[in-house]
């Protein structure tokens, strides 16, 4: 992905913590497929317009995966990888698989998938104290990891970049995002 859209991306990604910030806490999950296509006036596909379409997780649901979203991510790209999704009962009560698959499946010429995310909120814990947190986790076409931290009574975020998402020590959140990456690019 080019510097532009990196930054766009991550822009997009504030934008959407702030209009969380100002619904308040005790939300539920929010899944993010971010894509984007080439504006139609402009000449030869030289800009493009972005589209974070917001998925919204049903959090009561949420308690059939053990791990949260760490278990949900990875279902779900084993779910996408084949050409109809197959029933998972689970999975389906927590998001709409249908939806995912149309839009991953539109036909608009130029369209592109950018980045997996998903917002939600966590517990960070410090030797000393536990804050509650708000976190964007996001990981793009080219295997960017993205993270978006909130404290709560904090008046701004916390943005990080990693370019090598291959470590050790990639979070199990990213790992599935990456993984739902991997599963919905087209080729080309």
């Amino acid at each position: 992905m080019s510097f532009n859209a990196v930054h766009t991306l991550t822009g997009c990604l504030l934008n959407i913590e702030a209009g969380t910030d100002l619904r308040g806490w005790g939300r539920p999950p929010l899944l993010l497929l971010v894509q984007d296509r080439p504006v139609p006036a402009a000449p030869h596909g030289t800009r493009r317009q972005m589209r974070a379409v917001h998925l919204p997780l049903n959090d009561a649901h949420m308690g059939r995966y053990r791990a949260g979203l760490a278990d949900l991510l990875p279902d779900l790209a084993a779910a996408l990888e084949v050409n109809q999704p197959v029933a998972r009962p689970a999975l389906a009560a927590c998001v709409d698989i249908s939806l995912i698959a149309d839009l991953l499946a539109d036909p608009t010429p130029g369209l592109r998938l950018l980045a997996w995310a998903v917002c939600y909120e966590d517990v960070l814990v410090e030797p000393d104290d536990l804050h509650e947190i708000r976190r964007i986790d996001a990981v793009d076409a080219d295997r960017r990891g993205y993270q978006i931290t909130r404290l709560r009574g904090d008046a701004q975020p916390v943005v990080c970049i990693d370019d090598q998402l291959d470590h050790d020590d990639t979070a199990t959140i990213r790992s599935g995002l990456a993984r739902l990456v991997e599963t919905t690019c087209r080729p080309g």
